[in-house]
């Protein structure tokens, strides 16, 4: 009876089953979840693979993915890809081996037609930061197109002309999406695409700063750096010091995300906001609703960034 009633079965009286789950909680008793899945086949357990838990930008994520597993009974087990996904290794270790419910991916470079084929896998899957247009696919991101161009725009509106963007890594859709961003600003005011302004990096710090230095040598020079995240916008504020140009005077700095240290630097740095904790919700209420069959797959999600000005420009 106390198993039926813990669980939620037929067969017992609504005070007794009341009764058994005070008494329970009281006892500080939790269901033993690997047993449960050996019964029921689910562990109510989500897979989240993303390229390295560590980097700044994936705090707010995690945080929002973890309020919603935390209120609807999930569990989240976190897997660092260091970009292996090409492979399918990861997804298929998270499936296989940890015996997840269902995937929340994070980036990656996986084709469409990839994730299509991976239906073979069996549990449903969210796509983060990826924008496919595969009926069957579940994706949620931030409009960085959007984003890109309101940040392109504002350092023209300001009277910039020569402006500088520094891309992520080209193979992911976000970087993408902002140098295209990048450019419908350019071509909506009438000022044309320059390849010398635009310079290849990874996200990474030490690439705003490399990239930054290589712009800063053109003739003319530019006057604003579009950065595609703040992380490589932390490195060009870095080279423009050293370069003995202070910011916004002699040149402008904008940046993507918005990450909790964009407030620390020297100037404060003007960036887009990315709603990075509501994506981590949407992500994790997708795959619980899939999951308990209340929504069917194939769930689109578009979040709007904000452009938040500070002294960099």
């Amino acid at each position: 009876m106390v198993s039926r009633a813990l669980n939620n079965k037929y067969g017992v009286k609504a005070e007794t089953r009341e009764r058994i789950v005070r008494t329970a909680k009281e006892m500080g008793y939790r269901p033993n979840i690997l047993a449960q899945g050996l019964v029921t086949r689910k562990t109510n357990t989500i897979g989240v693979v993303m390229a390295d838990i560590s980097e700044p930008f994936f705090s707010q994520l995690i945080k929002g993915m973890n309020l919603v597993a935390d209120e609807t009974g999930y569990t989240l087990i976190y897997y660092n890809s260091y970009e292996s996904l090409v492979e399918r290794s990861a997804l298929e270790h998270m499936i296989k081996a940890q015996r997840v419910d269902g995937l929340i991916i994070v980036g990656s470079r996986i084709k469409e037609d990839e994730y299509l084929s991976g239906r073979t896998w069996e549990v449903p899957l969210v796509l983060v930061e990826r924008r496919l247009t595969a009926p069957g696919l579940n994706c949620v991101w931030v409009d960085s197109i959007t984003g890109a161009y309101k940040a392109t725009r504002y350092l023209i509106d300001q009277g910039h002309r020569r402006i500088a963007h520094i891309c992520g890594t080209l193979g992911f859709q976000v970087a993408l999406d902002r140098l295209e961003g990048y450019k419908r600003a350019l071509a909506d005011t009438g000022l044309p695409y320059a390849e010398e302004l635009v310079a290849s990096g990874h996200f990474v710090w030490q690439d705003g700063y490399t990239a930054t230095k290589e712009v800063l040598k053109q003739t003319p020079r530019c006057t604003a750096v579009f950065a595609g995240n703040d992380t490589m916008a932390y490195g060009a504020l870095q080279a423009i010091a050293e370069s003995g140009l202070e910011v916004p005077r002699d040149i402008a700095v904008v940046g993507f995300d918005d990450l909790e240290f964009s407030l620390l630097t020297n100037p404060p740095l003007t960036t887009v906001r990315q709603p990075r904790m509501e994506m981590g919700k949407k992500a994790v209420s997708i795959l619980v609703s899939i999951l308990a069959g209340k929504a069917e797959e194939g769930v689109k999600i578009s979040l709007t960034p904000e452009l938040i000005i500070r002294r960099s420009a």
